[in-house]
């Protein structure tokens, strides 16, 4: 421990701990503390499922584009037969808003995106759905076909919470993910 001097002259000096260091040594738990709960562990962890590094490349450069930020709690991923699938979430984009604005700033919506790896290959994203649109539930890949099942709005449910079943059909090939249409 550090120890000063401290006293009047011609008085005896008596050691004198050094309070300083003792309170910033007491105060590394509440700092970390502190810490965890401003800060979202999402943002320290980078949190977000594991992806192939080039799906994750796909994604920081649509964020990048949009000036958005992506919500790493929402994002599922899927891989089966030679294809890897990945669902993520943009959150409040400035492109076409504000240039200056901070990425992620800008408007209270969010919109649900897809990539797919197949191959060497990864394709450009795809809109599957948003804030009063689509909520994806689960996702089942079968012969270069991509299901995302969902829950749509029905005509009393509010914005936040949508309650009608719904399968939107994705193709994968070489030019991208087109919808397949019954």
């Amino acid at each position: 421990m550090l120890i000063r001097q401290c006293g009047t002259p011609g008085i005896r000096n008596k050691p004198m701990p050094n309070y300083s260091v003792n309170w910033l040594l007491a105060m590394k738990p509440f700092v970390a503390i502190f810490s965890l709960l401003v800060f979202p562990l999402g943002a320290q962890a980078g949190s977000c499922p594991a992806v192939p590094v080039e799906i994750e490349k796909a994604i920081r450069h649509h964020m990048a584009t949009l000036r958005a930020t992506e919500y790493c709690g929402a994002r599922t991923v899927k891989a089966e037969g030679g294809i890897t699938v990945a669902i993520y979430t943009a959150e409040g984009a400035c492109a076409a808003l504000n240039s200056r604005a901070k990425p992620g700033t800008c408007l209270n919506n969010w919109v649900r995106y897809m990539v797919a790896l197949s191959g060497e290959r990864v394709t450009p994203p795809v809109e599957i759905g948003g804030r009063g649109s689509l909520a994806d539930t689960g996702i089942k890949i079968s012969g270069g076909i991509v299901e995302v099942n969902s829950l749509s709005l029905g005509p009393n449910d509010a914005l936040c919470c949508p309650s009608v079943p719904q399968t939107k059909m994705f193709k994968v090939s070489s030019s991208g993910l087109s919808e397949v249409r019954p």
